[in-house]
């Protein structure tokens, strides 16, 4: 089960800085009508989130102009929105997902899933494209004997 305790930021952060990373890339800048719009929400509760996210050194906010994110937040939300666009693509391309249910559940899924899974995904994508399953099979199957007999060697 997802346990929120063990992370640094919660789903609903990522999301704010998710969506005022997309806001600025589209307007240049963020603001706090157009994130409230965008995540269905009040103008008092982005005012919020916005003031605990700068505490966190994640977005440079004055309640009186636009938002911008920091160096640290540019990052963090360049992550999660890269996740989100993996287990988009997973879900439609390999799975036959709609691209509705995908989004929505992609959504959820990127606040979740570790890197490490997520470096395999990558990988598994890139030999989907590829055509060469067999070959993930394969590969798969040695790093899991791999872990096995590195855990039973105590190395």
């Amino acid at each position: 089960m997802h346990n929120q305790e063990n992370r640094e930021f919660t789903d609903h952060q990522e999301m704010y800085l998710k969506v005022i990373y997309t806001l600025m890339s589209e307007h240049k800048v963020a603001r706090v009508k157009e994130i409230a719009e965008r995540l269905k929400v009040t103008k008092s509760s982005v005012s919020s989130a916005l003031k605990s996210l700068s505490d966190k050194g994640l977005v440079v906010y004055d309640p009186y102009s636009y938002v911008e994110l920091t160096p640290k937040g540019k990052k963090l939300a360049a992550q999660v929105l890269s996740k989100y666009d993996i287990l988009t693509k997973f879900l439609v391309d390999i799975l036959g997902v709609a691209e509705d249910v995908a989004h929505e559940n992609a959504c959820r899924m990127e606040h979740v899933v570790d890197d490490s899974v997520m470096k395999r995904l990558v990988q598994f994508l890139g030999f989907c494209s590829a055509g060469d399953i067999r070959r993930w099979k394969e590969d798969a199957k040695a790093a899991r004997n791999n872990s096995i007999s590195a855990v039973s060697t105590g190395s």
